[in-house]
């Protein structure tokens, strides 16, 4: 998905729930709510005619729940792949869904998020009295209750105040090769209309046709900054663009492309992800020079989708001062491999192959800066990836867990940040570990920016203290 460069100035995403995870006096993901304790207590409905204790049924104690926290999804045109809103519905697929809030696989929320490895803000996780409740539920049979039909799922995201890049509409073609066999990677240049350096402290990304749609970035470039072969930015950008004079943009596998030198990339979207926050008085400067590189990832696997269009839209929040500037950095050493002479590769015909590597913040000093925080995490692997691990290691000491990823889900994928973000010291290292199933591999998996192939990257949102 993403192309990693040293220490690139790049925006830190606060994601808020994409499917209606909002706290609710009914029951949802962020609260305890009354009747979700009284349901598991099974007295939330009163007594049947022989003196037994009614257990919670779907309209009074489960319903609820479901519109608040699934029901943004789970519903007649939603991205679930079943509805949740009707009695029918529910009850058909009651032990599903009791099984995946125990899981805790829905609401989707991939981080552990126990207090055993980090605490982070905006979970989606439900209550254990909301777990309960959907549990005791089933386990009285699914009883409907009382029809109501004052309940609606919460609004869709918006993000107020913002300035819209669409870019063009363009119909992808597959042009990536063994790396990337059914992708394409393309670049469009926007104009950001800004008169004054501003600061990007909020975003949005609309997938115009989301079924393509592997990952929208929006990158920032200097085009007077020296690229590749001592040539400017602007003078690679142009000599990429007439490489396809008959089409849209240019081709990117890598950032803005080939030898273009980013100062950032302050927008990462993939599919999972709302509105984009930046925590209060954190900001990205875009500058009134920058020229703004929109980077779009098609992946065109599904044959249905050859010679379909696309028009995508980002949506930026600007403010015209901030208290700090907050940076970011994508390391993915498995992904960066593909520079060197051996490529990393995956062992095939395992359930748990494993690539490690370390990341440093060595280059603090580099930027005056004598201690930073990390904010937090955004976890990203393909189609393989099974479990992903970031531990934090100061000064040479024992790895401490950081962030924990049990069960990968390439569907959702958010951006986790801190309930307090943790000290970083130039000596400071942080350990990503990613876990693969390569059992139907009959040969080594290489890192690449296809869907079919494989990263091991852990975006990181780290504020210098200055």
């Amino acid at each position: 998905m993403l192309h990693r460069s040293p220490l690139l100035s790049l925006l830190p995403l606060l994601l808020l729930p994409a499917c209606g995870s909002e706290a609710s006096d009914d029951g949802g993901s962020t609260g305890a709510s009354s009747t979700g304790s009284t349901a598991a207590a099974g007295s939330s409905t009163g007594d049947d005619p022989t003196g037994a204790a009614a257990g919670p049924t779907y309209w009074q104690d489960v319903a609820p729940i479901f519109f608040a926290s699934c029901v943004g999804c789970h519903q007649a045109g939603g991205i679930g792949p079943f509805g949740l809103d009707s009695y029918a519905e529910a009850k058909t697929w009651a032990m599903a869904a009791a099984g995946s809030v125990e899981a805790r696989s829905m609401p989707p929320w991939l981080v552990t998020d126990d207090g055993s490895c980090g605490s982070f803000q905006d979970s989606r996780a439900l209550t254990p009295e909301a777990i309960a409740t959907i549990r005791a539920w089933v386990d009285a049979g699914t009883p409907e209750g009382e029809p109501r039909d004052d309940l609606a799922p919460p609004a869709p995201e918006l993000l107020a105040d913002a300035v819209t890049y669409k870019t063009p509409t363009f119909a992808p073609e597959i042009q990536g090769g063994d790396l990337a066999e059914f992708d394409e990677y393309r670049c469009f240049r926007v104009d950001t209309g800004l008169s004054a350096d501003r600061f990007l402290t909020g975003y949005s990304v609309e997938p115009g046709t989301p079924a393509m749609i592997h990952h929208v970035l929006a990158i920032t470039v200097d085009p007077d900054e020296k690229g590749q072969g001592g040539l400017k930015n602007s003078e690679i950008i142009a000599a990429l663009d007439a490489e396809s004079p008959d089409r849209d943009g240019w081709p990117c596998f890598g950032a803005a492309g080939d030898g273009v030198n980013p100062r950032g990339i302050p927008v990462s979207w993939a599919p999972g992800q709302g509105v984009s926050e930046l925590p209060p008085g954190v900001g990205y400067r875009v500058k009134q020079s920058d020229w703004l590189i929109l980077q779009v990832h098609y992946n065109l696997v599904d044959p249905a989708l050859k010679g379909s269009q696309d028009q995508s839209a980002v949506h930026i929040r600007y403010a015209d001062s901030v208290e700090r500037e907050g940076y970011f950095d994508l390391p993915d050493d498995f992904l960066s491999s593909l520079a060197t002479p051996m490529p990393a590769q995956l062992t095939p015909g395992l359930p748990d192959a494993t690539y490690s590597f370390d990341y440093s913040f060595d280059y603090l000093p580099f930027l005056g800066a004598k201690s930073a925080e990390l904010h937090g995490v955004f976890p990203h692997m393909h189609q393989r990836g099974r479990k992903l691990k970031v531990e934090l290691i100061e000064d040479g000491g024992a790895p401490q867990c950081a962030a924990d990823v049990q069960a990968w889900d390439f569907g959702w994928q958010l951006y986790y940040f801190y309930d307090q973000p943790l000290p970083l010291t130039p000596k400071s290292k942080l350990r990503i570990t990613c876990e693969y199933d390569t059992s139907d591999a009959a040969s080594p998996v290489l890192p690449g920016w296809g869907t079919q192939n494989e990263m091991c990257l852990a975006g990181l949102f780290v504020v210098p203290n200055l």
